[in-house]
């Protein structure tokens, strides 16, 4: 480190002053006023001196946010989780942390948080129709736009941050178009009696403890926040947000057209598992373990793609469209371990023709309730839309808080 002083000019003070440092100058701080027109120092000349000469407070003076940041490793450690601009937020706190900022000025820019596609070549040819049909959400939906492996532009660096679903880090460039507004009240998904009832820090992910409440830090960063902050999702995950909402509606708009009684005969919808089953699925709190069939067909060739490494983060194929994709060379050969046994049974489908279909246990949410007054209105999720119930969100996988949450939240901040 090199101080330079200027010699000429005494009355201003060396620069050496630093982190956890005092001045080293101990002279005048400016000049004597000049003597009233009498010749005769008054009272008032000597407490202006004195305000002169006296060094202002700095209250971050021994602030040890400040002194950390000047140490290398710390500083390069929170540079590697944030993008730009959280860094030049960071830096206009104080000016002693802007100061230990800019002596790793380069390093910091270099080290800073990326997306995971920055290294991934663009597409020349796709880059164009991609951005245009960006453009359009709905046509976003389109299956048409699963065959991209690309991306549609530089990765940039000044808005970086992680999906709020599967935790991959993405610029705003590699993000999804945000949805509208007005399809926001389609991500509710209802939960079940016991996923409603549970402490709401149970429900996040990772858990939190029973008493945090929802104003605090750590819990709005837990809970959904797709109506305030915005939607940051990722290819994979953002592409069939939509049809996964239009899907889940038809589920209960197909519950709407039947009730429990037909003709005199139960039905047996709702009863047992039979139900519209809890959002949070297989993390429901009253999840139970079921049998589970799937046709081994399909399941066996994407099974296949996966372990050949051709799915692409971008795409999400079907397994339907693998099978028939691909060449007959490249298809797989059931091996020994594929045959029928106590896993996979062998069934008589149409035509005589004999199928494999795999049985295995897997964890099936608990049901969740219906009301009448909504079967009577013909409305769904009426309670979740309008914020009364506590919900769960569809594209971000997280928590919505309901109106008794906020209300206990609020009651316990004003008792303290």
């Amino acid at each position: 480190m090199a101080v330079f002083v200027d010699l000429d000019e005494e009355v201003e003070p060396p620069q050496t002053h630093h982190y956890g440092l005092k001045h080293e100058w101990n002279g005048e701080r400016a000049k004597q006023l000049p003597a009233g027109e009498n010749g005769s120092d008054g009272g008032g000349q000597s407490r202006a001196t004195a305000v002169l000469e006296r060094e202002p407070e700095n209250l971050n003076e021994h602030n040890g946010m400040a002194e950390a940041l000047g140490c290398y490793p710390i500083v390069m450690a929170i540079a590697s989780s944030i993008d730009l601009n959280t860094l030049h937020n960071l830096s206009r706190t104080c000016r002693q942390i802007r100061q230990a900022l800019l002596q790793y000025r380069s390093s910091i820019l270099a080290h800073s948080l990326h997306c995971v596609n920055e290294d991934v070549p663009i597409d020349p040819e796709d880059t164009f129709r991609y951005r245009a049909r960006a453009g359009n959400w709905f046509y976003m939906e389109d299956g048409r736009t699963g065959e991209y492996n690309g991306k549609s532009g530089d990765c940039a660096r000044d808005m970086v941050a992680e999906c709020r679903r599967c935790g991959t880090v993405v610029c705003r460039n590699c993000a999804i178009k945000p949805p509208a507004p007005v399809v926001q009240r389609d991500r509710h998904r209802r939960l079940c009696i016991s996923c409603t009832k549970a402490p709401l820090g149970r429900l996040a992910k990772p858990p939190l403890r029973a008493d945090t409440p929802v104003d605090a830090d750590e819990m709005q960063m837990a809970i959904c926040t797709c109506d305030t902050k915005g939607v940051w999702l990722c290819q994979p995950c953002g592409r069939s947000i939509r049809s996964a909402d239009q899907e889940y509606k038809s589920v209960w708009r197909w519950r709407g057209q039947y009730s429990d009684v037909l003709g005199g005969l139960g039905t047996g919808i709702g009863e047992g598992d039979r139900g519209v089953i809890c959002g949070r699925e297989a993390a429901c709190c009253g999840s139970k373990e079921r049998e589970q069939e799937t046709d081994c067909d399909a399941a066996d060739a994407r099974e296949q793609d996966e372990n050949n490494g051709t799915l692409s983060p971008w795409t999400t194929p079907s397994p339907a469209s693998s099978v028939s994709g691909s060449p007959p060379s490249e298809r797989r050969t059931p091996s020994p371990q594929l045959r029928p046994g106590y896993a996979r049974h062998e069934i008589e489908g149409i035509g005589g023709v004999v199928k494999t279909k795999l049985v295995r246990i897997v964890r099936v949410g608990a049901c969740v309730p219906e009301w009448e007054d909504e079967k009577k209105k013909g409305e769904i999720l009426g309670r979740e839309v309008s914020g009364r119930s506590r919900s769960w969100c569809g594209w971000c996988w997280r928590v919505i808080p309901g109106k008794k949450d906020l209300e206990t939240s609020t009651t316990g901040t004003s008792g303290k």
